[in-house]
């Protein structure tokens, strides 16, 4: 089995902070691509994560049609 899906090249911004993994969903927005790496615990021992975004993916269909 092969995957083709393109893996786009643009570099991802580091979303500044740390967060824990229940925080995510507060952070992720549609549109956009992650990258989550460990970064350590926190002093009571709660592993915590560094989180990379892209730029908001651009929708073509929604660019043929403005409001």
């Amino acid at each position: 089995m092969s995957d083709t899906t393109a893996i786009p090249t643009e570099p991802l911004k580091r979303i500044p902070g740390l967060y824990r993994r229940w925080e995510l969903p507060e952070i992720f927005e549609v549109q956009r691509r992650y990258h989550i790496e460990e970064a350590g615990n926190h002093a009571d021992g709660t592993p915590l994560l560094a989180v990379y975004s892209s730029e908001p993916e651009v929708d073509d269909q929604a660019s043929e049609f403005p409001e």
